[in-house]
C-alpha cells in the first residue's frame, strides 16, 4: 500500500551505510523503519502484513 512520510529524522553524515535504517511515521500514524534517503513528504510502498518498507514511489 502507498503511504506518505509525515515525519522522519534527518540523516547524520556518516550514517548512510548500506543496511542502516531510520524511524519514520507514515500518514496513518504507524512508525516504520526506512532507508536514510527517505525524506518527509516522500511516498513509499509498505507491506501491510509486516509493516515494512518495500520501495519508494517515483
Amino acid at each position: 500500500v502507498e503511504y506518505e512520510i509525515i515525519e522522519t529524522e534527518s540523516v547524520v553524515k556518516g550514517q548512510t551505510a548500506s543496511g542502516s535504517f531510520k524511524p519514520a511515521t507514515i500518514q496513518n500514524g504507524v512508525k516504520i523503519m526506512v532507508p536514510p534517503f527517505i525524506s518527509q513528504g516522500d511516498k513509499i510502498i509498505v507491506d501491510t502484513e509486516t509493516q515494512e518498507y518495500l520501495k519508494k514511489v517515483s
